[in-house]
């Protein structure tokens, strides 16, 4: 484990014993660590992918399991600030490979933080580009109840990108493990593995960025988006919004707007903010044109119709704009998308 290199090189001494027999099932590793003249025994489960938080809540049997062994310790590729605190309320002490750790224990607590941001994964790396990326999430929209997979011709449509295009992207991603050839020649993704890949690579939508004030709600700005739109002036809501209004959890307090083409303001009764930091709608004209769903993604507040991003592009959001309520949110906004009908 990266992690223990980690833990060495803090200064910590670390004995790591294999857990082997039927006792230790669901345990991964057993760590004894000592620090000046104290020693704690930790038992270690190691997870692929940082845990959201409303998946903490369901790891109580797991924790129950590590702690005939020693001190639950969950060890992941990275542990965000948030997601640390969330981790640490819930009893846990956690690791990551990136050098970040929370270690606690009666009259024992060993903290360091070296990195802030998520590191971009070394292995080969997605497709980019908005062809790219429309792709992917038309992948990730693919349900697992549907009675078959997609083909290429109809990711070329759904995406509105050439089908040689979507042959290559397929090829690439086939490289990555990310999707499968089935025996009748169409494509299986791996929706969850795909999803968490998005979310790590993503470089965001680009383009420009404008910031406002509006003295309305951002769900009232939303409504008032909603009313404007339409096929030659798409107008489609993200975070705050977007997500409350699939998976109601916090009270949004911004909205995210992606436009195709400049919109006035006014028309939607807002103000210039100084910057981001006083803002309550932020209005994206993005050079991934993949924001704005190739099928119809549409809400309603009150009768009105209020179409949204595409749901990865909301749950990336919520990621990007931070505070453990909104990667709360996109913990549920993710598992809506990878368990719909």
């Amino acid at each position: 484990m990266e992690a223990v290199r980690w833990l060495r090189e803090s200064g910590l001494t670390v004995e790591n014993y294999s857990a082997a027999d039927e006792a230790d099932v669901g345990v991964d590793a057993v760590l004894d660590v000592a620090a000046d003249d104290r020693s704690t025994r930790f038992a270690v489960q190691v997870k692929r992918r940082p845990p959201y938080p409303h998946e903490v809540e369901q790891l109580t049997r797991a924790w129950r399991l590590l702690a005939r062994r020693g001190r639950p310790l969950m060890v992941v590729p990275f542990v965000s600030e948030p997601l640390g605190s969330i981790l640490t309320r819930a009893g846990w002490s956690w690791a990551d490979d990136q050098g970040n750790f929370d270690l606690r224990a009666p009259g024992i607590l060993l903290r360091q933080r070296r990195t802030v941001t998520a590191p971009v994964p070394r292995r080969g790396s997605l497709p980019r580009g908005s062809g790219s990326f429309a792709v992917i999430r038309a992948l990730v929209t693919f349900s697992e109840g549907e009675d078959e997979e997609p083909g290429a011709t109809a990711l070329a449509a759904q995406a509105r990108v050439s089908q040689p295009r979507v042959s290559q992207v397929l090829r690439q991603l086939q490289d990555l493990k990310l999707v499968e050839r089935t025996v009748y020649g169409r494509w299986k993704p791996h929706r969850e593995a795909l999803v968490d890949r998005f979310l790590a690579e993503y470089p965001g939508p680009g383009g420009s960025e404008q910031y406002y004030y509006s003295l309305d709600s951002p769900v009232e700005v939303a409504v008032r988006a909603g009313q404007l739109s339409g096929p030659s002036h798409p107008i489609v809501v993200s975070a705050d919004v977007g997500p409350d209004l699939i998976e109601p959890w916090r009270r949004p307090s911004l909205v995210i707007l992606y436009v195709r083409h400049v919109t006035d303001p006014s028309s939607l009764m807002l103000t210039n903010a100084q910057g981001r930091h006083d803002a309550n709608v932020i209005v994206r004209m993005p050079d991934d044109q993949s924001v704005f769903p190739a099928r119809a993604l549409v809400a309603q507040v009150r009768g009105n119709d209020i179409p949204l991003a595409d749901p990865l592009q909301q749950i990336w959001d919520l990621q990007n704009l931070g505070g453990a309520d909104r990667l709360e949110a996109a913990g549920r906004l993710r598992q809506w998308l990878l368990t719909r009908p």
